[in-house]
């Protein structure tokens, strides 16, 4: 879970103490399945009419986005799911750029 948490807020002082929330999410959504935005902000006992609260939830909801974690919209409901594929295509990109930047490689093309 570390590296996952690692991958997703880097390790920065501040973005480490997300860390035991962001657990908290996925444990969650574990569990769970897919939920709804309000009920995932309970959890975290954050409240989203609150400006400082929503920016808390967000902080912790947004680097999941387009790494682990999909929305759907339901109507005039926002929910969360965790997803492997979405987390599958984010580490295929990251191979490829890796690829690229530390071997030189472009796909198709044969190295130096």
């Amino acid at each position: 879970m570390e590296d996952l948490l690692f991958l997703l807020y880097g390790n920065h002082p501040k973005s480490r103490k997300l860390f035991e929330p962001a657990k908290q999410v996925i444990n969650l959504l574990r569990e769970k399945g897919a939920l709804k935005r309000e009920e995932v902000a309970n959890e975290l006992k954050l409240d989203l009419n609150s400006p400082a609260h929503k920016k808390k939830f967000y902080n912790i909801i947004s680097p999941m986005f387009g790494k682990i974690l999909v929305s759907e919209r339901r109507g005039r409901e926002v929910y969360y799911k965790l997803s492997y594929d979405v987390f599958r295509i984010f580490l295929d990109n990251l191979r490829r750029k890796g690829k690229y930047y530390l071997i030189g490689e472009l796909e198709g093309e044969k190295p130096f």
